[in-house]
């Protein structure tokens, strides 16, 4: 009986043994997990993106975001021209929709609006995108994704001095901060997607 309780004691022992290296091995796969774009691109051309919204000039906060990404990841040459490139990343800004959410502030003091006035206090921005690669000259899509983001940003209020309605460069300031914002972060998870064939 004792041979038999230390035959599976060393038994046990060297199940234990080979799950440990197994799940070593399966961690270092992941660790080392070289991320890379579709087809193995090599060279990326990015045209300035479309904008189909009413939006004037988001899209080069979107060009730029995108561009950025890619310069970080030393994966790919980002090049100039679309003739030196392996594949060439178009996108499109289909949409961009603003909204007054539901928070709201009353006027107390008529010093500055007639009493019980209602103002909004927040300002809901949301974009969409459609982002593709493709291999130069090809109409197939490598790649493709559509991509839909909202963030705040406070408005213009009468009753505060310095984001009031007098303050015309606050608004103008706020909304393209909060929309270079959401051009980052969108085309983050763009380039993600991207080299992880989402």
């Amino acid at each position: 009986k004792k041979n038999q309780k230390t035959l599976v004691f060393n038994y046990s022992r060297w199940i234990i043994l080979m799950m440990s290296l197994m799940m070593v091995s399966c961690a270092y796969k992941i660790s080392h997990r070289q991320d890379s774009m579709p087809e193995n691109v090599q060279k990326i051309y990015v045209p300035l993106f479309k904008n189909l919204s009413d939006e004037e000039g988001i899209e080069v906060y979107y060009t730029n975001a995108i561009k950025k990404e890619l310069l970080k990841s030393h994966l790919v040459t980002l090049v100039n021209d679309e003739k030196d490139a392996d594949g060439v990343i178009y996108g499109e800004i289909t949409h961009v929709k603003t909204v007054s959410d539901e928070s709201v502030s009353e006027s107390k003091n008529t010093a500055y609006l007639p009493r019980n006035t209602v103002l909004s206090t927040q300002v809901v921005l949301t974009v969409t995108t459609n982002v593709k690669l493709k291999r130069k000259g090809s109409t197939v899509d490598l790649w493709s994704g559509v991509f839909k983001q909202s963030a705040n940003y406070t408005p213009p209020q009468v009753t505060l001095p310095v984001i009031n309605t007098t303050n015309h460069l606050y608004n103008l300031s706020a909304r393209r901060q909060t929309l270079d914002t959401l051009s980052q972060e969108m085309m983050q998870l763009a380039y993600d997607r991207m080299v992880d064939r989402f």
